[in-house]
């Protein structure tokens, strides 16, 4: 995997802004967050930053975070799991 360094912003509603090169093919991507030190992180904070918090089912459902698979013509997956699978086997291969 290639690797390009760029430089972002941490938005305060936790977002990342970052301006990519011109050219970069569509696909998956590896994300790495340096926080500079000069910025003066406790451990506190950054464990803060860090920490999770599940969700009960009741969340999940009114938060709108269902039917990830709607609209994508998946019946099984599965199945699709299998099939993706062995679609990136057989990039993997041809390459």
């Amino acid at each position: 995997m290639q690797t390009i360094r760029l430089k972002g912003r941490i938005t305060e509603a936790g977002g990342l802004d970052l301006e990519l090169p011109p050219g970069l093919p569509p696909g998956d991507a590896r994300v790495t967050i340096e926080i500079p030190a000069e910025r003066g992180w406790t451990v506190g904070e950054i464990e803060q930053a860090l920490a999770t918090a599940p969700l009960t089912g009741a969340e999940i459902v009114r938060g709108g975070f269902t039917g990830g698979w709607a609209g994508r013509e998946i019946a099984d997956g599965e199945d699709w799991v299998r099939a993706q699978r062995e679609r990136r086997r057989e990039e993997r291969r041809g390459r």
